[in-house]
C-alpha cells in the first residue's frame, strides 16, 4: 500500500520520501465507483484510489484544478458510504486528484 496527500504533507528522512496518509488502491478488475456533482453535471467515475484526504478518480473529463465537486462513493462490502465535497487539486493524464473538504456522516 502508498499513501495520499499533497506534497507539504511527504515525510522524508534518509531512507527517502514517503506519503503521510494510507492509501487503498482499486483495481478494474474490483472497482469502485463515485457519483460525483460538479459544475458541468452529474456523472459516474471510477475510483483508482482513496485515502482520509482524498480519492483519484479515473476520468478524461474536462475538469479544472480548482474545480468544487460533491461526490458520493458506496462501499458495498463495508455496507457503508462516503458522501463528501473536494476540490480537484491535480490533473495528469490518467485522472483528477480531489482533496476532501468536508466528509458528511452517513
Amino acid at each position: 500500500m502508498a499513501t495520499m496527500t499533497t506534497d507539504d504533507e511527504t515525510i522524508c528522512n534518509e531512507n527517502g520520501c514517503r506519503r503521510k496518509d494510507f492509501r487503498r488502491f482499486f483495481e478494474a478488475n474490483q472497482p469502485l465507483y463515485a457519483h460525483c456533482l460538479t459544475k458541468y453535471g452529474e456523472f459516474k467515475e471510477r475510483v483508482q484510489n482513496l485515502s482520509a484526504k482524498g480519492v483519484f478518480l479515473a476520468t478524461r473529463r474536462k475538469l479544472s484544478v480548482g474545480d468544487e465537486i460533491a461526490m458520493t462513493i458506496p462501499l458495498v462490502h463495508a455496507k457503508a458510504m462516503i458522501r463528501a465535497t473536494g476540490e480537484i487539486i491535480r490533473l495528469d493524464s490518467e485522472g483528477v486528484g480531489v482533496e476532501f473538504r468536508v466528509i458528511f456522516n452517513y
